[in-house]
């Protein structure tokens, strides 16, 4: 991985801390290029039907529980599913560091999550460009809205990511390596809905759950 492929202005936001610069910039920097000299990105993906009934939605077969995943996917026949890790040896570097340096410890983790979001978006751009689609979702996680963080197995085996990527969950339902994603993506001929409670809009107007929204009231 090049460090020049990452954005600082969104580690830095990963990071969260005052890093503009001094000794605390030159650290940063230097922990960029230990982390992307670590890290083993590895991706995966499959294209799946999308099936609509009046239960839900399912995904190449697999029921997908919760109405939010249902509601991203409304109107898409097809979606992808993807995954994508930094590799084990970035946990280490972070564990590692945990012990030694905090500071470099946290430096580590936002650059981490920073560097796992590249690997996704380069992936995302790999995807459409293959399959011509006018209209994609957004990438949509279990764990976000209703959409059970206990479907992450099922998602990892339905990509047979742990013996493609080295890609598994624990127990609990946690992915290892620890920097790592699972997402879906609708693919649709119409335009598409962005039903994660995550609001990236611009505005709450735009938001799906605007109506209901418990925040705002």
């Amino acid at each position: 991985m090049n460090p020049n492929d990452l954005d600082r202005a969104q580690i830095l936001a990963c990071v969260n801390m005052p890093v503009s610069e001094g000794l605390l910039a030159e650290m940063l920097e230097e922990c960029i290029k230990e982390l992307c000299k670590a890290a083993q990105p590895r991706t995966i993906y499959r294209v799946l039907p999308v099936e609509h009934t009046k239960n839900g939605v399912r995904l190449g077969g697999l029921p997908l529980l919760g109405k939010d995943i249902a509601l991203h996917l409304s109107g898409c026949r097809e979606a992808v599913l993807l995954g994508a890790t930094l590799s084990a040896s970035v946990d280490a570097l972070i564990r590692r560091s945990s012990v030694a340096d905090m500071t470099k410890m946290i430096m580590y983790n936002g650059i981490a999550n920073a560097a796992i979001e590249h690997v996704c978006n380069a992936l995302e751009a790999e995807i459409k460009a293959k399959y011509p689609y006018p209209y994609y979702t957004e990438r949509f996680s279990a764990g976000y809205g209703d959409f059970p963080l206990t479907q992450q197995g099922e998602l990892v085996g339905l990509l047979d990511a742990a013996r493609k990527i080295g890609l598994t969950v624990t127990p609990s339902q946690m992915l290892l390596p620890m920097k790592s994603v699972t997402a879906i993506m609708g693919m649709s001929h119409e335009p598409v809905k962005d039903a994660r409670r995550i609001c990236y809009a611009g505005s709450c107007e735009e938001c799906p759950y605007h109506d209901d929204c418990k925040i705002r009231k």
